[in-house]
């Protein structure tokens, strides 16, 4: 009688001890899950390493578990996320602006998962796309651009073609370049993708015969061979968005306009863990600290005596907000300036 009694006691003790494991299994609460899908190798130009870099940053910052797949090619990235959507994402950072549509499409078939695209051009309730002003940075380049030249030339060679470009990228530059020089051509160009690095050369040496003498590129793989022409033809170079471009060719690139790409990735995921990740369409540029000019030490002396001056003048306007883009875009409009 007593063995049974021991017997029953043991019983109720593991059952209680189960039923303990089994509560704390299901209180303890399951880690965010993030995925982030880039277009293309991590390695292949700056701007992906420095998404790669936010991502694992706010890995070692949050309690969170992170997933990533590089190289998804168009066909391939629906299947993609919706993968990782089955898989029980709950956060999905698309990096690639033009896949905007395809992830708004996807994100209205499954309302309970977040999306966000680094620098999307559209938002919804579970989709926040975020970036830069894709001006900001632009205009305060075109004014370094319009400071140093002395041919009153310069060029402005980008990636790709789109209104994207006309209405942000381009307006900003041409405004900031008339800023420091009313005088000043901006000459603009389009390599016609981010990998194209011979068709990136051939424009770069266009520009230079046609008589500009500081080149601006945001090119990805063909901004080092446009700092290498400038540097062989011995004329200066902007280049966005990386600073290493200046240890490519420290004699030549005498600012680097500056999109801090980790930030936005690092900001996306602490905004869902902090529960602040709203959809939408959020913009950040100079005063959020994502976009700004970063000038060359080595070159500085070689800016106009009030270049610089004038430079800053046009950034601290930008942030007090009486620089915007609505009046750049309306006072080139009415100067009969094409951008």
């Amino acid at each position: 009688m007593k063995t049974n009694k021991v017997f029953l006691g043991i019983l109720v003790l593991v059952f209680v001890a189960l039923m303990m494991a089994s509560t704390l299994a299901f209180t303890e609460p399951l880690k965010l899950k993030v995925v982030m899908l880039f277009a293309n190798p991590i390695t292949s130009e700056a701007w992906n390493l420095n998404c790669f870099k936010g991502l694992m940053r706010a890995k070692e910052d949050f309690d969170v578990d992170i997933l990533y797949q590089e190289s998804v090619s168009d066909g391939e990235f629906p299947g993609v996320l919706r993968s990782s959507i089955m898989e029980g994402a709950d956060l999905i950072i698309v990096n690639e602006l033009y896949r905007t549509e395809p992830t708004l499409e996807m994100a209205e078939q499954y309302p309970d998962t977040m999306f966000a695209v680094c620098y999307g051009t559209k938002g919804a309730d579970n989709v926040a796309s975020v970036g830069g002003t894709n001006w900001e940075a632009n205009c305060l380049s075109g004014a370094v651009a319009g400071a140093m030249t002395e041919t009153n030339t310069v060029g402005f060679m980008i990636a790709t073609d789109s209104p994207i470009a006309h209405n942000y990228l381009n307006a900003g530059f041409i405004y900031g370049a008339r800023w420091t020089n009313p005088e000043v051509k901006v000459l603009t160009t389009y390599v016609g993708s981010w990998d194209d690095i011979l068709k990136g050369k051939e424009l770069v040496i266009s520009m230079i015969d046609a008589g500009v003498d500081i080149v601006y590129s945001q090119s990805g793989k063909a901004n080092q061979i446009a700092v290498q022409v400038c540097e062989g033809k011995g004329v200066w170079a902007i280049v966005t968005p990386s600073n290493d471009m200046i240890d490519v060719a420290p004699k030549t690139v005498v600012a680097v306009s500056t999109l801090v790409a980790d930030e936005i990735v690092y900001g996306i995921v602490e905004d869902m863990v902090k529960g602040n990740l709203q959809g939408g369409l959020v913009v950040k540029g100079i005063k959020e600290g994502v976009e700004d000019i970063y000038f060359n030490p080595l070159l500085i002396d070689k800016v106009p005596e009030n270049g610089i001056e004038r430079v800053m003048e046009l950034r601290q306007k930008i942030i007090d907000g009486e620089v915007t883009i609505e009046k750049i875009r309306e006072e080139l409009t009415k100067e009969n300036i094409i951008f």
